[in-house]
Formats: C-alpha cells, structure tokens, sequence
C-alpha cells in the first residue's frame, strides 16, 4: 500500500465479476462489496448455508497448500485460490472489502491480477476516517519448505526479492526485486500470469486437478518453447508471478506489512509457513497505526482526520 495513504479504504461499488476455477473447473461467480473500517478482507461462501460463511483474511485461517493457497474458518468451511485477489487488494491499497463467492475456488480468470485490478480501478476506491494499521517487522523470521527458503527482516518499506529455478530452459533461473509502492504493482506485477510446464499439467489433470486449467489463464512450457500464441507479457514474467503471489498471500497477515522478503524457490506452502511463523513470533513485529506521531510531538497527522472526516 503506498506509503503516502495512512488512512484504511474500501471499494467505492459492488464489483462483479466471473470465471472457471482453475482446480475444479466450475464456473464462479464473485462479487466485490465495500466494508466498514477495521472489517478488513471476508470471504464469504455465498453457497453454503449450513455453517458459517465468512472466511476473514487472517494468519490463523491459513492453510497449508502446495499449489494454491487456501484459507478455512473454525467450521472448517474452505476457500482456495485466493491469492490473485488478495495481490490486488495489497497492490491497490485496499483495506476492507467483502468478497462474496459461490463455489469453494475463486476463478483464475486471466492467471493474473489485472482483470481485478482493473474492475476495482472502474469501481473506484474510497477512503475512510480510520487509520490504517501496519504489520513493521522488527527481527528477521525465516523458513524452509520444499529445497527452498524465505525470510523476512526489517525494512523501511515492503520489498520482495525472488529467485526461481526450474529445469525447462524456457524458465531457467531468474530473479526479480519488487519495491512496493508508487503504482509498482500495476507496473510491475498485476499482468504477470501463473505458469506451468506441459508435463506438470498432465500430472494434474490425472489427479484431478487443473480441470479448468488452459493457455488463456496460465503461461504452458514445455522443452523450452512457449505454447501460448504471443509468448510472454513481459520479461521474467514467471519470477514476478511469484512475487506476485508471495505478496498476496503476505496479505494474509490482514494488514500491510514492512520488512523485506527474501525467497528462494517460493511457493505458495512456503508463503503459508512465513506468515503463520512471522505471526507466532510476536518479539519479530510491532503493529503500529500510520500517521500517528512515535514521539511526543503533538500528533502531526489530526488535519488529516478531519479532512477524512469529511468527504
């Protein structure tokens, strides 16, 4: 979120939208609705009755996944594939929202954030008379997943620098270093699609998996060719799809975070094990409300609050 926005948002309207999941295959329906201060980001299974539908975006509801991520309240009620609207909500700035949604996978739509991205941006964002509170990392937390590592360490912003490895000359090793902030994500990020190889989609799609999987929602390689008609949107789009990722589901943490993530073959198993590690080590952080003077210089940020007040 920009560093210059020190006070919480919502989207202005209802945002509608649908697509395939990319698991299941099924159609979705989901629809964007603004939210009071402090409500933070509620998924909420519009398909289920029988329990609790409200899911909110919190550490303590993340789950474990290798090729999604996926939250559950205490029902046990599920949601995957959160991760391309959660980048959005972070890159944009969006504080509260709630996210209606008929099925137990949101829809992989293009494979990126911009179809989000975009319909939040024509529904426009609103700001609220209440202060944002952020996530400062205080002492580095690191952690290991899968022959890879991540850690996060103090920062004066967000940042997120990733290295990624694979064997398919097509991906290679590539990095990329993210600085949040000042329209980075929407420059930077929001386009870049999810990515697989040919023989990755197989495997999947026997498990039972990928069903609605196809080269107009992720980028396929395969012997080091590019199968999508038009090749890549930008360059080291795979790395930055994983930044991409990385930053949504560091949105989990339901607030913005600052500190610096550091990653080595990220993936979305990883991500969930920092975040719930990061959120189990209270001496690592402090919570701290934006704008509100540290010191005992006579609260600087009050004109602001009134301006707030009043559009």
């Amino acid at each position: 979120m920009h560093s210059e926005q020190s006070m919480q948002t919502t989207v202005s309207n209802v945002i509608s939208f649908d697509g395939i999941g990319l698991h299941s295959g099924r159609f979705v329906r989901v629809e964007i609705h603004p939210a009071a201060p402090n409500s933070g980001i509620q998924f909420r299974r519009i398909d289920i009755t029988e329990s609790r539908q409200t899911i909110n975006a919190h550490p303590d509801n993340v789950e474990q996944a290798r090729l999604c991520t996926r939250i559950s309240n205490e029902d046990g009620v599920r949601l995957e594939t959160v991760e391309h609207i959660m980048a959005a909500f972070a890159g944009l700035g969006v504080d509260n929202a709630i996210v209606q949604i008929d099925s137990g996978e949101a829809p992989i739509l293009d494979g990126s954030s911009l179809p989000v991205v975009e319909a939040i941006l024509r529904a426009g964002i609103t700001t609220l008379p209440v202060r944002r509170r952020t996530l400062v990392v205080t002492a580095p937390v690191t952690v290991e997943h899968g022959g890879g590592w991540a850690k996060i360490e103090p920062s004066n912003g967000l940042e997120i620098e990733a290295e990624i490895d694979f064997e398919d000359p097509a991906i290679g090793r590539q990095s990329f270093h993210y600085f949040h902030g000042n329209g980075s994500f929407a420059r930077d990020l929001a386009s870049a699609r999810t990515f697989c190889q040919m023989r990755d989609v197989e495997a999947m799609q026997n498990a039972g998996l990928a069903l609605g999987g196809s080269l107009s929602n992720a980028v396929v390689v395969k012997d080091g060719e590019i199968l999508n008609e038009g090749g890549l949107r930008m360059p080291r789009e795979f790395v930055r799809h994983k930044i991409l990722d990385c930053l949504g589901d560091l949105y989990l943490l339901g607030m913005m975070t600052r500190g610096k993530v550091t990653a080595s073959r990220p993936g979305h198993a990883m991500c969930a094990k920092l975040i719930r590690t990061l959120w189990n080590s209270p001496a690592c952080y402090q919570i701290i409300e934006e704008g509100v003077a540290t010191d005992h210089s006579d609260g600087y940020a009050l004109p602001e609050v009134a301006a707030a007040a009043a559009v």
